[in-house]
């Protein structure tokens, strides 16, 4: 692929797409920014394990990327109005992963190399079948697919990270490596641990999608 010398968003206009922020956004208790904890997605055990043996709760865990809805003009959320809307690949990169994962749509994962030689990946969930294909090119605000649609659920879940899959991200003393979320290779979405220190998702190698963008955009 060209290198990444440059990033956008993968929803434009920009400033018709954002995260639900609780009170904000909208009056549920959801909040769908990057790191957040989000305490309306229950109680129910996922793949993080803490020292105990037990399940770590949905809303315990920590959002590695931003969920990105449709807003209006003041910034509330239009739970309907992303679908179908066009996902732009946000630099010059190339196709690293494309996956079905069912009524959740499909995941696209781009490698993009930028200026000083390092490589970073920009991931995309919940989006309709993919346009591109595996190993294929693609140049910054190429379409590669749209958002799917979920009712009043549609969003696009949009991560930066700099680490190509997550097959062994976690090591075995951490809550995920002690579960089971290693071996997915699109990764997961969400981190958490015992060790506050590595709980977050820049410790596993993710990055703040919008401000990783605003530092390398030409606007």
């Amino acid at each position: 692929p060209e290198p990444a010398d440059t990033f956008d968003f993968p929803l434009l206009p920009r400033e018709k797409f954002g995260p639900y922020i609780p009170n904000v956004s909208g009056s549920l208790p959801v909040d769908t920014r990057y790191g957040a904890q989000n305490p309306s997605l229950g109680t129910t055990g996922k793949c993080f394990v803490d020292r105990n043996g037990n399940k770590v709760a949905f809303n315990r865990l920590f959002h590695a990327g931003e969920d990105w809805f449709a807003q209006d003009a003041r910034g509330r959320v239009d739970g309907r109005g992303a679908a179908g809307v066009p996902v732009h690949a946000v630099a010059n990169g190339a196709v690293t992963w494309t996956q079905d994962i069912g009524a959740d749509g499909y995941v696209l994962v781009l490698v993009h190399l930028l200026p000083d030689g390092s490589r970073a990946w920009s991931a995309y969930w919940h989006i309709t079948q993919p346009v591109v294909a595996m190993g294929q090119a693609v140049r910054r605000g190429d379409r590669i697919a749209d958002v799917l649609n979920r009712g009043y659920n549609s969003h696009l879940h949009w991560e930066m990270r700099v680490f190509g899959d997550g097959t062994a991200l976690f090591p075995p003393d951490s809550a995920g490596g002690r579960g089971t979320c290693n071996g997915r290779v699109p990764a997961l979405g969400y981190t958490w641990d015992d060790d506050p220190a590595r709980a977050r998702p820049d410790a596993w190698g993710y990055r703040a999608p919008t401000e990783f963008v605003e530092a390398r955009s030409t606007k």
